[in-house]
């Protein structure tokens, strides 16, 4: 009984180890990917005038020349990502690859702000990866009929991108 008493012991110490090991990997996964979210988002800020050029279309807005933004970006996964941008007055959704340091549209939507849920849900299985967890900053959201700006883009919980977070 005594030898049955010490392998239940091994046991649970074994399954508490893997667990630390798994947390400390699945950690050192999240950092990672944290830390090339922050570097896209910094280069999508820093190459911004040289993207919003290649947009198909251009603002309508009177008096507007350049589309301001990014706004929001959200990852979807395979390194690709959707940006929101705006004239003032007319919204736009792009999405993009950032590969090797460079910005590649791969599709647009003009007058666009977000998308039902099975709009946005087709998006992320055609462009993205279904199985990747979704990140998404913002500039400003709506809590609780409140409206919240942030002074830099900030990681939210809420998908933006969605009609359902707007109703």
């Amino acid at each position: 009984m005594n030898q049955y008493g010490f392998v239940k012991i091994a046991l649970i110490l074994a399954l508490v180890l893997v667990g630390i090991g798994g947390y400390f990997v699945l950690s050192k996964d999240s950092l990672k990917e944290s830390r090339f979210e922050t570097e896209v988002i910094k280069s999508l800020q820093t190459d911004w005038q040289m993207v919003q050029a290649s947009i198909p279309f251009r603002p309508s807005h009177p008096g507007t020349t350049a589309w301001i933004g990014p706004y929001s970006v959200q990852f979807i996964g395979n390194n690709n990502l959707l940006v929101y941008f705006e004239d003032g007055y007319n919204p736009g959704i792009a999405v993009l690859n950032f590969d090797d340091g460079k910005f590649k549209i791969l599709e647009t939507f003009k007058n666009q702000g977000d998308f039902t849920v099975p709009e946005w849900q087709n998006l992320v299985k055609k462009y993205g990866d279904p199985s990747s967890p979704v990140s998404t900053y913002t500039s400003g959201i709506v809590r609780n009929k409140e409206i919240i700006s942030f002074q830099e883009l900030t990681k939210v919980p809420e998908n933006i991108f969605t009609k359902y977070y707007w109703e």
